[in-house]
């Protein structure tokens, strides 16, 4: 009886994870801009979600949109809707700068106990602070150029399908 629960609890949240994605996936591609406008806010918004600007990104990435002629909605949804992911998004930064700077530091979850808060932030920022630069600036960049790529394909595809 538990196991059934287990799994009609495990389908429900997937199906809603799966549902969700579909979603955004068609708002994007029935935004009316053109395919390379739009696959830059896609790809400029996912980049932003690589750097350290957690709470900023938002703002920041509608007025770089702006600035670089993207398309502001897709950049703020995007960012938006990979939100959740940045901690991934920031373990895969440390790991890859880990890697390419030679360090073996690979971070480890620990209790605080006796530390403040402020005070363990700032001692692992210290501990994996380059590595963590250098791996969000490289992720960052590949992919972003990897989701522009895509999302180009895949935008251009849908137009000339007769945008179904």
């Amino acid at each position: 009886m538990l196991a059934e629960g287990i799994l009609y609890f495990k389908k429900r949240v997937t199906s809603r994870i799966i549902e969700t994605i579909k979603n955004f996936y068609r708002k994007v591609m029935d935004l009316p801009d053109s395919p390379k406008k739009t696959a830059k806010g896609v790809a400029l918004g996912l980049a932003l979600d690589f750097l350290p600007i957690p709470v900023i990104s938002i703002p920041i990435s509608y007025l770089v949109a702006r600035l670089t002629r993207c398309n502001p909605i897709a950049s703020v949804a995007t960012v938006i809707f990979f939100k959740p992911a940045v901690p991934f998004f920031f373990t895969l930064n440390v790991l890859v700068g880990s890697v390419l700077l030679g360090t073996e530091s690979i971070p480890e979850v620990t209790g605080t106990a006796g530390m403040s808060l402020l005070s363990s932030y700032l001692d692992q920022m210290l501990q994996y602070g380059y590595p963590f630069l250098l791996g969000s600036v490289i992720n960052a960049v590949i992919i972003g150029l990897s989701v522009y790529y895509l999302s180009t394909f895949l935008l251009e595809k849908r137009r000339r399908r007769g945008g179904a």
